[in-house]
């Protein structure tokens, strides 16, 4: 089975393909001026007054045109085979990476209580305990919350209930909270204009925030720098959020947005799922914004580029 599924390679089915589809142009040729030619000897001696110079080449180019347009069906059969199977591939990993996601947190919690249960540890080491088993159900809650998110994304037309927001004073108070449940070791700068309006849903703003920062400190190693920065400027919010970590390869920029990808890099060990980024961009463009990322290249960090429309404060 194993050797029928390397064989079964997108790019060789093509090329075999390819040269499949020269063999038959080859052929019809070949078909082509042997029956014209047969059909000329045969009016000759039968009729020659219907015979007309040369060859037919309005039926000689009807036929070529005919295989060019199968070709080319052959060829969007590829593209989507190709699609389907890279998407099978990254819905494949998706699951073993989540899989793992979901065990650890579950281990974790299993191995404190049974530590619970058995030594009755001190009032002191239980509240240990404890605050290390929220956090890991936070982090499952976290998961589950993306999976049914970005199922929701995928599945159906959801509309946000947007409404006029002070986004200047939301950021402020969103990183305000986000910065007192991080480590000591996060050096967050932050510059943002004052009164700078847009129409948002907090909640799902909130999601698009935090996957962002989340991000930006998974894929950094220590100390962690994070600088956002929110303008306005010709009608437009616009909201940088960058940091200093591993960056993005040229070759995957175009590609991390989409579901369930990640990028293919040494550091592979680190968690996650590949639906953040995918929630990023769909809920940014339901808040009729856009969203890009430049980076250098690899450990050069990431910057991304929100634009939503401007709103004059009512």
């Amino acid at each position: 089975m194993k050797f029928q599924r390397r064989a079964i390679n997108p790019l060789l089915a093509f090329i075999a393909i390819q040269f499949a589809w020269v063999v038959v142009v080859v052929f019809w040729i070949d078909w082509f001026l042997g029956s014209h030619r047969r059909l000329r000897d045969i009016a000759e001696k039968y009729s020659p007054k219907l015979l007309q110079p040369g060859i037919d080449w309005v039926i000689l180019s009807e036929g070529l045109l005919l295989l060019a347009v199968i070709l080319a069906g052959v060829y969007v059969i590829f593209i989507y085979w190709r699609r389907q199977l890279a998407l099978n591939r990254e819905q494949k990993n998706f699951v073993s990476q989540v899989t793992h996601e979901l065990k650890s947190p579950v281990a974790s919690v299993r191995l404190h209580l049974e530590t619970i249960r058995r030594h009755h540890p001190e009032a002191e080491q239980l509240d240990t305990f404890i605050d290390t088993m929220l956090a890991d159900t936070d982090r499952l809650n976290n998961l589950i919350n993306k999976m049914l998110t970005a199922n929701r994304l995928e599945q159906s037309r959801w509309r946000l209930a947007l409404r006029p927001h002070d986004l200047s004073q939301f950021l402020t108070d969103y990183l305000y909270r986000w910065r007192n449940t991080q480590d000591n070791t996060i050096e967050l700068t932050t510059k943002i204009v004052a009164d700078i309006h847009a129409k948002i849903e907090p909640d799902t703003f909130d999601m698009i925030l935090r996957n962002l920062l989340e991000n930006a400190v998974l894929y950094s190693n220590p100390p962690v720098k994070i600088d956002i920065e929110l303008t306005a400027s010709r009608g437009y919010c616009q909201l940088y959020i960058r940091d200093n970590g591993c960056g993005i390869a040229a070759s995957d920029r175009h590609k991390v947005f989409r579901l369930f990808y990640r990028p293919q890099r040494a550091d592979s060990h680190i968690k996650g799922s590949g639906l953040g980024l995918f929630i990023v961009r769909a809920l940014v463009k339901r808040h009729k914004g856009q969203i890009t990322l430049h980076s250098n290249g690899i450990n050069q960090g990431t910057t991304f580029y929100i634009t939503l429309p401007q709103i004059m404060e009512q």
